[in-house]
C-alpha cells in the first residue's frame, strides 16, 4: 500500500481502532464485573484521632472523633497523627490502606503488620513518600480487631489526608477499587493507545514527510503524556504496579510535560501567520519543566509542591492557545484554525473543570474530567489532522510538480538559447555566403567573356536571384533572425505567413533570448499544427506592436480542431503532458509582469499575450 493512501485513511484508521479499542476494554470489564460472585467489602468510615506535636518539648495534644476522609490542616513537619478503629475481620479479609506522601506504621491489636513509606523504599531526592495503595495481608486475625494507623505528616506541604481503610476478600477489594475507578483507568489506557499508535504512525511516515511526521509525533507524544499521567493519578493503577515512586513520577511528568507537544502540534497543524507567540510561550514552560526536575532531582523543591504552578498554567495556556487559534482564524482566514479550535476549545474547558474539581472534589477520580476532555480532543482531532495532513500532501504534490515544471522549464529555456544562438550564427554565416557567392558568381562571369551568351545570361540571372539584403521583419535582429529562420521553412512547405511585427531593437541579451522563446515557440507550434493539416490553405498570421511601453503579441494559425485542455493548461499532442512550448511563453509573459491567453475558433487557434517592454 502506499503511502500516500495511508494518509488519506489515516484519520478513519484512528476512530476505527479507537473505537474498537474502547468496545473491547470496556466489554471485558463489564465481563468482569457481570461474572464477579463477591461479598461486598466494608468502608471504614469513623475513628479516634490523636495528633501529637511534631516538637517532643510540646505537650499539647488534639484528640477527637473523625469522619473519613479527614484533612488535618497547619500541620508541623513530621507530626504524629495516630488513627484508631475497631473492625471486625473475617479469614482470609484483607485491609486496603492509602497514604499521600506520609510515612505510616499499620498495627492490628497492638502488633505492626506493615509499614508505608520506609526510608530506603524512595530515592533520596524525594523529600516525602509517594502516594502509596497496598492491601495488607491479616493472617492470623479473625473478629472484633483493634486497627491502629500512626502517620507522620508530609515534610512537603501542611495537610495530612486520612483515607477510609476498606476491610474484605481479596476479590471484593479488587473490584470494589475497579467499580470505583473504572473509567478513569480505562480512559488512561486509551489515551496511551493512541498515543503509541500516532507515535508509531509517525514513524511509518518518517522518510515520507518530516512536517507531516512531526505533526503525527508531536500529536501522538501529547496523548503520551496525558496517559502518563492519568495512569499515575488513577489508585487503581496501585494495585497492578508495585512502584509507587514511579507513579509519582509518571503522573508529574505527564501533567508538567503534556502542554509542550500540544501546542508543537497546534502550531504545525495551524501554520500560525505570526507562530512566535506559540513558540515564546512553548519555551517559558519547557523551561519551568526542567527546572522543576532539577529542583525536585536537587530535593529543594518536590513536584508534589511545583505541581500548584502547573495546576495553574496549565488551563491557561490552554485558554490563551484557543484564543489565539480562534483570532487566527478571524484575522487571516485561516480554514485550519477554524477545524481545530473547537476541539482546542473542549480541551481547555476539561482542564479548567479539572481544577475546579481538584479543590471541591465534586468527582471522586481527580484526573477523569480532563481525561474525558481529552479522550474527545483525540477522537475529534484524528479526523481533523487526517483532512490537515491531506491539504499538506496535497501542497507538497504541487510544489514537486512546480518544482519540476521549473526544472523543465530551465532546461528548455536553456536549449532554446542554445538554438536561437544557433538560427542567429546561421543567418550570420548565409549572409556572408551569399555575398561570397554574389561575388564569385561576377569573377565567372568576366572570366567567360562575351564568347558565350547563354552562360553569360545564366550567370545573370543567378546573380539576380541572390536577394542582396535579407527582409527586414522587425528592428529587433534577434528576432528577425528567428522570423527569417521560420520564413524560410513556412516557404518550403507552402505555409503562408504573414507579419506586421513592430518589435524594437534592444541592448539586453536576456530579453532578446526572451523574445526569440516567444516568437520561435509560437511559429514553430503554428507551423506543427499546419503540418497536421496535410493541405494546402494553411496560414499563420502574426502580429506584435507596442501601447503604452507594453508589448502585445497576437497570432492565428490554421490547425485540425483537436486539443486537450486538462485544469486549464493545454497539452501537447507530442506527448501526453502539458506543452512546453506554451508553458515557457508563459512563464516569459509572467516574468514581465504580463499573461497570456490560449484558445480555438472554428478551425483557427488564436495565441494572445502581453508584457512590459520597458520598466
Amino acid at each position: 500500500m502506499k503511502i500516500t493512501s495511508i494518509i488519506k485513511k489515516l484519520p478513519f484508521s484512528v476512530i476505527i481502532l479507537l473505537i474498537v479499542s474502547s468496545t473491547l476494554l470496556i466489554s471485558s470489564k463489564n465481563m468482569i464485573m457481570s461474572h464477579a460472585s463477591y461479598p461486598s467489602a466494608t468502608s471504614i468510615t469513623t475513628a479516634s484521632a490523636v495528633v501529637e506535636a511534631a516538637d517532643t518539648s510540646d505537650t499539647s495534644t488534639y484528640n477527637d472523633e473523625i469522619t473519613l476522609p479527614h484533612t488535618f490542616r497547619h500541620l508541623a513537619s513530621r507530626t504524629h497523627v495516630t488513627v484508631t478503629t475497631n473492625i471486625s475481620l473475617k479469614a482470609d479479609d484483607q485491609i486496603l490502606l492509602k497514604t499521600v506522601y506520609s510515612p505510616a506504621k499499620v498495627y492490628l491489636d497492638g502488633d505492626l503488620i506493615y509499614e508505608f513509606g520506609k526510608a530506603e523504599n524512595y530515592p533520596a531526592f524525594m523529600k516525602d513518600p509517594a502516594t502509596e495503595l497496598y492491601m495488607i495481608s491479616t493472617d492470623g486475625y479473625n473478629g472484633d480487631t483493634e486497627l491502629r494507623i500512626e502517620y507522620l505528616s508530609p515534610v512537603t506541604r501542611s495537610s495530612l489526608t486520612i483515607y477510609p481503610p476498606i476491610c474484605g476478600a481479596y476479590k471484593s477489594l479488587f473490584f470494589t477499587l475497579l467499580k470505583t475507578y473504572e473509567w478513569s483507568f480505562f480512559i488512561a489506557l486509551l489515551e496511551l493507545a493512541a498515543g503509541i499508535l500516532f507515535i508509531f504512525i509517525a514513524l511509518l511516515l518518517l522518510y515520507y514527510d518530516m512536517d507531516v511526521c512531526k505533526m503525527i509525533f508531536h500529536f501522538g507524544f501529547f496523548s503520551l503524556m496525558v496517559g502518563m499521567w492519568s495512569i499515575g493519578e488513577c489508585n487503581y493503577t496501585g494495585m497492578i504496579i508495585k512502584n509507587p515512586t514511579f507513579l509519582y513520577l509518571c503522573a508529574f511528568i505527564g501533567l508538567f510535560s503534556q502542554i509542550i507537544p500540544l501546542l508543537y502540534f497546534c502550531k504545525s497543524a495551524v501554520g500560525f501567520k505570526n507562530p512566535k507567540p506559540i513558540t515564546i510561550v512553548t519555551e517559558i514552560i519547557t523551561i519551568l519543566d526542567i527546572l522543576a526536575c532539577i529542583l525536585q532531582l536537587c530535593g529543594i523543591i518536590a513536584f508534589s509542591q511545583s505541581m500548584y504552578v502547573f495546576h495553574v498554567i496549565l488551563p491557561v495556556t490552554l485558554c490563551f492557545l484557543t484564543a489565539y487559534i480562534i483570532y487566527e482564524f478571524v484575522h487571516n482566514q485561516n480554514n485550519r484554525a477554524k477545524r481545530i479550535m473547537i476541539p482546542v476549545g473542549i480541551l481547555a474547558a476539561a482542564s479548567c473543570a479539572e481544577i475546579i474539581n481538584y479543590l471541591t472534589k465534586i468527582v471522586s477520580s481527580l484526573s477523569l474530567l480532563s481525561q474525558i476532555g481529552t479522550i474527545i480532543f483525540i477522537v475529534i482531532m484524528g479526523n481533523i489532522m487526517g483532512l490537515n495532513i491531506s491539504d499538506m500532501v496535497k501542497m507538497k504534490k504541487e510544489n514537486e510538480k512546480l518544482v519540476f515544471d521549473m526544472n523543465l522549464l530551465e532546461n528548455s529555456l536553456a536549449e532554446q538559447k542554445k538554438y536561437n544562438a544557433m538560427i542567429a550564427k546561421n543567418e550570420e554565416i548565409t549572409k556572408k555566403q551569399r555575398h561570397d557567392l554574389r561575388h564569385q558568381l561576377i569573377v565567372i562571369k568576366e572570366l567567360a567573356g562575351n564568347n558565350n551568351p547563354s552562360l553569360t545570361e545564366y550567370l545573370d540571372s543567378l546573380i539576380h536571384s541572390i536577394p542582396h539584403v535579407p527582409k527586414k521583419y522587425c528592428e529587433n535582429k534577434a528576432v528577425n533572425s528567428i522570423i527569417s529562420h521560420y520564413a524560410a521553412i513556412c516557404a518550403d512547405e507552402a505555409i503562408m505567413l504573414e507579419t506586421k511585427l513592430n518589435v524594437p531593437e534592444s541592448d539586453n541579451p536576456v530579453l532578446d533570448n526572451d523574445l526569440c522563446l516567444v516568437f520561435g515557440n509560437l511559429i514553430e507550434n503554428a507551423i506543427e499544427a499546419c503540418r497536421r493539416l496535410n493541405n494546402s490553405g494553411c496560414f499563420i498570421r502574426l502580429n506584435a506592436d507596442i501601447r503604452y511601453k507594453t508589448l502585445i503579441i497576437t497570432m492565428d494559425n490554421s490547425f485540425d480542431g483537436h486539443f486537450t485542455v486538462r485544469n486549464g493548461k493545454y497539452i501537447s499532442s507530442k506527448r501526453n503532458d502539458v506543452g512546453i512550448g506554451l508553458s515557457s511563453i508563459r512563464s516569459v509573459a509572467v516574468k514581465y509582469g504580463g499573461e497570456t491567453e490560449f484558445k480555438t475558433k472554428d478551425d483557427v487557434f488564436q495565441s494572445s499575450l502581453y508584457f512590459q517592454l520597458y520598466k
